[in-house]
């Protein structure tokens, strides 16, 4: 029943040079195979480089860049870490817009990792429950976030977990929030 309430979503994964392979390539896959349309949107023209682990890694196709990208076309966004990726993404006003449609409609938005960086540009997580990778739990209190060290938090939509080893409860959630569709604001 849930694959039902998929079929035909659009999501849009939105990332730049330097994310964490398995951090898109899971969810990515999860999505596919779930009968969801992705796209990845990017700053960069063509393709963009994952990092995996210490090293780069493979490149993807970018399906829409950044500047023609409507987030008004897509029904739920995936975020990616990976410590450059969103270093970059939210040094990026387009980006930063982009995603702020997603929290400001009311959309269901994953983000893993080092992704939530580029969610705290956009002003709109004060008071929201939600984990990350350590290292940025300052970063997230900072903006008014009620941090907790968790797999995966779900808050009205928004999906967050911590890292690779999340990913199994990530996927699981996100296309759970997906087939839920818009949340109402709290």
């Amino acid at each position: 029943m849930a694959t039902q309430k998929l079929s035909g979503k659009r999501v849009a994964i939105i990332t730049e040079n330097g994310f964490e392979e398995v951090e898109l390539t899971s969810p990515l896959q999860a999505l596919k195979d779930a009968g969801v349309n992705v796209q990845i949107v990017s700053p960069q023209p063509d393709k963009v480089k994952a990092w995996d682990h210490d090293h780069w890694s493979q490149e993807l196709p970018v399906d829409v860049q950044i500047d023609s990208a409507n987030p008004e076309d897509y029904d739920a966004l995936v975020v990616p870490g990976g410590v450059m990726n969103p270093d970059h993404e939210r040094m990026n006003e387009k980006c930063i817009a982009f995603v702020k449609h997603f929290l400001d409609a009311g959309k269901p938005v994953a983000a893993i990792c080092h992704g939530p960086q580029l969610l705290i540009e956009t002003g709109l997580l004060k008071g929201r429950t939600m984990t990350s990778y350590p290292s940025i739990k300052t970063d997230l209190k900072n903006a008014g976030v009620n941090w907790v060290d968790k797999e995966v938090v779900v808050d009205n939509g928004l999906v967050t977990s911590r890292s690779p080893k999340d990913l199994e409860a990530f996927n699981k959630k996100m296309l759970e929030e997906i087939a839920e569709g818009v949340h109402e604001h709290a």
